[in-house]
């Protein structure tokens, strides 16, 4: 009998650290602490692991190609999820075929298209809008689960966070620091965790400063005007924190930091999502929300095979798999 392939999950468990822990060592994605770095890599050699490319065929999944399409590669978040996804779909010898809509909706619509083409048993999607679900998945006889983002409308799996509550806790979490005057800077509000996230922090605004107008900053995706525009928010609203709603405009909105010559944390404190590898670079500290990616990426495989192994028992339904996100706290 084949002996059952190690997995991350395996070295995680064994170890006492997250499958993220074990993604970031074995990947070689961020720096990780020499004793923990040294667990995770005993345990690799005790357990015997080896790398997906190199394991041997092992029986044929229920689904053996899935397609994977990004609402924006070039968003960090994206990068490691997509590393997550096809490193645990190697290990369930399933192939995954890519493709980016670069936020653009009929450009999804056509990936959508291509990938059916293709003819692959699954498709992992972050869409670019809050539309209705696509017409060509509702007549597809294809498992689908949405990730990071999600339709409006549809009646299939979300794998995630709770992304309303998570910028209520951040909210929450400047005015524990002493801020007074907190504003967000987000993209807009036709993608889902952009919604979901504004929900929140106006409701964590609303309860912790009752009367005052959110400071709310909505960006294009383009770039082209960013910098003038969060240098006028800034200059108008002189907030004394700040909530990013990714890392992305945490990048930009330090550029405008750095030419206004604001001090952080003393006169501006910083809060963004998702813990990229240049804040450990600046002389300032900037708190982070963080989100569990790897663990969703893994969540996400496993739910497409699931999905694709009971495709036909019962009705779908619309099931959401939220995960909790950590608070990176760097003001102490």
């Amino acid at each position: 009998m084949n002996k059952k392939p190690v997995t991350m999950k395996d070295i995680a468990l064994k170890a006492g650290v997250s499958v993220t822990t074990v993604s970031h060592v074995i990947s070689k994605t961020r720096n990780v602490a020499q004793e923990t770095r040294e667990l995770v890599l005993r345990t690799l050699e005790e357990l015997d692991y080896q790398q997906p490319e190199s394991r041997q065929s092992q029986k044929k999944p229920a689904l053996d190609r899935i397609g994977v399409i990004t609402a924006d590669i070039q968003e960090d978040y994206y990068i490691l999820l997509v590393k997550t996804i096809e490193t645990i779909a190697s290990e369930n010898n399933i192939s995954v075929l890519f493709c980016d809509s670069a936020d653009d909706e009929e450009k999804e619509a056509r990936n959508i298209g291509m990938m059916l083409n293709k003819n692959v048993n699954g498709l992992i999607i972050a869409p670019v809008g809050l539309g209705p679900y696509p017409g060509p998945l509702r007549a597809a006889d294809v498992p689908v689960v949405l990730v990071n983002r999600q339709y409006a409308r549809h009646n299939t799996s979300f794998v995630g966070i709770n992304n309303a509550d998570s910028a209520l806790r951040g909210t929450e979490y400047l005015a524990g620091k002493g801020c007074r005057r907190i504003g967000f800077i987000g993209y807009p509000e036709t993608v889902y965790t952009m919604q979901q996230r504004v929900a929140g922090y106006r409701l964590g605004a609303m309860q912790h400063f009752p009367g005052e107008a959110p400071r709310v900053l909505h960006l294009r995706y383009s770039k082209e005007d960013s910098f003038h525009l969060i240098k006028e928010f800034l200059a108008e609203h002189r907030p004394d924190g700040l909530l990013c709603g990714t890392s992305d405009l945490c990048y930009q909105v330090i550029a405008v930091v750095e030419d206004l010559g604001l001090r952080i944390p003393e006169e501006l404190k910083i809060l963004t999502y998702d813990d990229n590898k240049w804040l450990d670079y600046l002389r300032y500290p900037v708190s982070v929300i963080t989100q569990p990616t790897v663990e969703i990426g893994c969540q996400a495989v496993e739910r497409i095979i699931h999905l694709a192994e009971n495709r036909h028992v019962g009705r779908r339904t619309k099931t959401e798999i939220l995960f909790d996100v950590q608070i990176i706290d760097r003001l102490k």
